[in-house]
């Protein structure tokens, strides 16, 4: 059935802004109490981020997966009638939301803005000297919450809390408007995907309905039989965290990354071809992984283990011409981060090539899309009213939000003592870079996670090499630079992804997407303030130490340090394997539009040359998932594809889900008693 815009396609009901805000602000609570509280394991079992390498997160399903659970048991009526397409929607936005600031995955649970908080403490006298009270209140504040049982001396910390608000809910504000502005373009014409949606979707198509609030569960469906695909493998991996006893099924405790990767040089690979490859680095075993990805467009998989089939023939003609020596005794991390890297070092500088590429991907979109991007402006001047016709809001509102955003941004880190050159390149490389990863994480359900491009611009525009004298706004351009690219739960950086993805659900399940809009605008603003205050009187009552690596902790210094800044994104010279990196994803992304025949596309090219297969080595699982969908279409075609592909991979998901949902549960019960 075709879809029609988003206005045409909903009916008009005011928005619940009462149950909104107390629902955010009860989660918001919850979540970030439970991030702390559950320790490690909060790294894989929380309501924030629990597989790194694709961005996905409890909060996108559980909430609606609670609600039709408690619907069944009670086959209450009443409830189920409350589960209409657009609270579902809203409860995706909070969710989706909160996720970025409960993401113990990505290193902290509150926040990078508390590794400037960490370095009061580790780095006294270096961090007064270079960022104000305001970005981190004083060295004896901060101490204070490291005992624990200690009061919050709010007043000291209400600067902070202020600065950090705004920063955070600009970026929001900025990425909100970005996703608006570009909504037509990418939810109704290209049809973006967004899989973690689709799979949200395929439940959301099962929950209860007032005329039916409890139906017979079939274990024989597609669906129910991907969700018991998806306990039984997450299970056994729970019970081995929590019991040391218990066998590992999957050898998920030998040589394997809390990403699901197997270790290049390890045991896991040692004694097979692949150990002879220099250019591998880590191998992802992740079934989730390839669930996901399984929903990806068939030419963006193909692409993306393609071409990491012609990075690693690259990579061994260059080790026989006498590059990367001694790699093939290493092991993965070994590969990634040492002295010899597959990653910066000569002849390629994989990462300079990504970043370049990463930039092509936005700004040959723009390029190619210019007609589109002049009608938004056109309609923002009054001159095209009609494009804007069933628009989450006025392209002139989205524009100048844009516009005002990006100076938000600017002023508050001038305030905090980088110059305007360096305040101006912070929001614009959140724009290059992320709307790159939107494209990505939407066409292919996994994105590059990484810091070691961040810093492209600054050290194409201001600081090629490290100071010999470190200044306020040179550490805080290199830490905010590198920060804020490295992941979606960094600083609200996966607003962008909450917004599209947002957008495509409101698609999905005919809601009007001015819904979307306003909901996104109050939620942002909530979030950030709440977790913040939450996790600052957890903290300060149960103890830093307590609460371990998810308390206070620094790499403030360490990050613009002369060893890092100079060998990222490659090392001396890197400029032209930038350059290079920009132009090959421009000259794929024309040739891909010129040319329907033409077989390679941006997205997949990039991702293979990029840290999400290099690094985190998702080009297996694009592989499996090319090979299993093939198969489905080439024997069953789309109806097998939809009818079974497509309900047993989000089964999978929601199973695992249900199964780190149970780990959070006992990792928070652990905290009170041990076991």
């Amino acid at each position: 059935m075709s879809k029609s815009t988003s206005s045409e396609r909903a009916i008009e009901k005011k928005v619940p802004w009462i149950p909104i805000i107390l629902v955010t602000i009860l989660i918001s609570v919850v979540a970030q109490c439970w991030v702390i509280l559950a320790g490690a394991m909060s790294a894989f079992y929380s309501l924030g981020i629990i597989l790194c390498s694709i961005a996905i997160s409890t909060s996108y399903y559980i909430y609606h997966v609670l609600l039709a659970g408690i619907t069944q048991l009670t086959s209450s009526k009443w409830l189920a009638s409350k589960l209409t397409p657009e609270n579902l929607l809203y409860i995706y936005i909070i969710g989706s939301c909160i996720t970025w600031y409960v993401a113990a995955v990505g290193g902290h649970a509150m926040g990078v803005q508390f590794h400037f908080v960490g370095a009061r403490v580790m780095e006294p006298e270096q961090s007064l000297k270079y960022y104000p009270l305001f970005v981190a209140p004083s060295p004896d504040v901060c101490k204070l919450a490291f005992p624990g049982g200690n009061p919050v001396p709010w007043s000291e910390w209400i600067p902070f809390i202020v600065f950090w608000w705004l920063h955070l809910y600009g970026v929001g504000l900025l990425f909100t408007a970005t996703a608006t502005i570009l909504r037509k373009d990418w939810i109704d014409v290209e049809r973006i995907p967004f899989q973690q949606v689709m799979i949200l979707y395929e439940f959301i198509k099962r929950m209860p309905t007032p005329e039916k609030p409890k139906s017979k569960l079939s274990l024989t469906s597609p669906f129910s039989i991907g969700v018991l695909l998806g306990i039984i493998f997450n299970l056994p991996i729970l019970l081995t965290y929590l019991f040391p006893w218990f066998p590992d099924i999957y050898a998920w405790r030998t040589d394997t990354c809390g990403h699901g990767s197997i270790m290049s040089a390890s045991a896991g690979l040692r004694g097979t071809p692949l150990w002879e490859l220099v250019g591998i680095g880590f191998v992802n075993k992740h079934p989730l992984a390839v669930g996901v990805m399984y929903m990806a467009p068939l030419n963006v998989l193909f692409n993306v283990w393609f071409w990491y089939f012609v990075y690693l023939i690259l990579m061994q003609v260059a080790y026989i011409m006498g590059y990367y020596t001694g790699l093939r005794d290493a092991t993965g991390c070994c590969r990634e981060w040492g002295p010899v890297s597959i990653r910066f070092s000569p002849p390629f500088k994989w990462i300079a090539f990504m970043a370049g590429g990463m930039i092509a991907v936005t700004f040959f979109y723009l390029l190619l899309r210019w007609r589109y991007i002049r009608d938004t402006l056109r309609a923002a001047f009054g001159g095209y009213e009609e494009f804007e016709k069933g628009e989450p809001t006025s392209y002139r509102i989205a524009w100048l939000l844009l516009v005002a955003a990006f100076i938000l941004i600017m002023a508050i880190w001038m305030v905090a003592g980088m110059g305007i050159v360096a305040a101006f390149l912070l929001p614009l490389s959140l724009l290059l870079f992320w709307t790159c990863e939107s494209r990505i994480w939407g066409m292919t359900g996994t994105y590059i996670r990484g810091a070691e491009h961040g810093n492209a611009l600054y050290r194409l525009l201001l600081w090629p090499t490290a100071p010999s004298q470190y200044t306020g706004e040179y550490v805080l351009g290199g830490v905010l630079s590198r920060s804020h690219s490295d992941c979606p739960e960094a600083l609200n950086s996966g607003s962008l992804f909450s917004a599209f993805s947002s957008y495509r659900l409101a698609y999905l399940l005919n809601v009007d997407s001015r819904k979307v809009f306003k909901t996104l605008l109050a939620v942002q603003a909530i979030v950030p303030l709440v977790s913040t205050v939450t996790g600052l009187w957890l903290i300060y009552t149960i103890g830093a130490n307590r609460a371990g690596y998810w308390g206070f902790y620094t790499d403030v210094i360490t990050t613009v340090s002369p060893d890092w800044w100079n060998r990222l994104p490659g090392e001396d010279p890197w400029i032209h394997i930038f350059a290079v990196g920009f132009i090959a994803v421009g000259l794929v992304s024309y040739l891909h539009s010129r040319f329907m025949w033409f077989p390679f596309e941006p997205i997949g090219f990039l991702t293979a040359f990029s840290m999400a297969s290099i690094f985190f080595g998702v080009w297996l699982p694009a592989l499996i998932a090319w090979i299993l969908k093939y198969i489905t279409l080439k024997i069953g075609g789309s109806k097998a594809y939809e009818g079974y592909g497509v309900p047993i991979a989000s089964g999978f998901t929601i199973g695992f889900i249900l199964i780190a949902f149970l780990g959070g549960l006992i990792g928070v019960y652990r905290f009170f008693v041990p076991f």
